[in-house]
């Protein structure tokens, strides 16, 4: 593979960010960025881009209480009735009104 324009290059970023790419790929993109201040811009870009989606996008966890009720709801037999504390259904209903 040789020389690649800004086209090319572009049409790859996100394959070399995300480590997709082949060591001869990986090479010409390089050298390609550090000759281009275009390009170099547009990878900052993707780069800032993807941080901020990555930060913003965390996974949160389900709270403690929710979890063991849904467990214990999953555990028990088709047609029999679940006991659950009141206050832990308040919180569960709580924890529901956002979803």
């Amino acid at each position: 593979m040789d020389c690649l324009n800004c086209y090319e290059i572009s049409a790859r970023l996100h394959l070399y960010i995300d480590r997709e790419l082949s060591a001869e790929e990986i090479e010409i993109v390089q050298q390609h960025l550090e000759d281009c201040p275009s390009c170099q811009c547009r990878f900052h870009f993707d780069m800032r881009l993807k941080r901020l989606v990555h930060d913003c996008c965390k996974i949160q966890g389900a709270p403690e209480h929710l979890r063991e009720a849904v467990l214990r709801i999953a555990r028990t037999p088709r047609g029999k009735t679940v006991e659950m504390a009141p206050e832990l259904l308040s919180e569960i209903q709580a924890d529901m009104e956002g979803c």
